[in-house]
């Protein structure tokens, strides 16, 4: 009777792990509650939709460059778009809702007409990964 017991037991260790129930990691899990690096996580999201327009060479009304992290952390026009640690009061984060405290939305739409809202947009999981590198402190990682 215990053998049996034992065997059933077995049987459903090796179901939970074959069917993703066991202790393997979600990558996406890992990804949010793990530390965020600027280089790996942060930077690849500014380089694919920021430096369009926020490049140091070209020209944009806010003066804020984002071709790499001592840009960035320089700021623009507006002040320095990232507060360490607080991703609520950073400008970033604000620029990247629907209600910024100034201007549009980021990013711009460049094929969007005057009166219209931006259809382009940051998937929310951009967004949490660039709050969660900013609320662990904005570090050059």
């Amino acid at each position: 009777m215990t053998r049996g017991i034992i065997v059933i037991a077995l049987g459903v260790v090796v179901m939970n792990i074959c069917f993703g129930q066991g202790n393997q990691t979600n990558k996406s899990t890992k990804k949010t509650t793990g530390a965020a690096s600027f280089k790996n996580d942060v930077f690849p999201i500014i380089k694919k939709n920021c430096l369009p327009c926020h490049a140091e060479d070209n020209f944009n009304p806010s003066e804020l460059s984002l071709d790499n992290y001592e840009l960035l952390m320089t700021g623009g026009k507006n002040g320095v778009p990232v507060v360490p640690g607080k991703s609520a009061e950073s400008i970033m984060i604000q620029k990247l809702g629907p209600n910024p405290p100034f201007g549009d939305p980021m990013p711009l739409d460049p094929k969007k007409k005057k009166d219209e809202p931006s259809k382009k947009k940051l998937s929310s999981e951009d967004i949490k990964t660039i709050a969660t590198w900013i609320d662990e402190g904005g570090k050059k990682n």
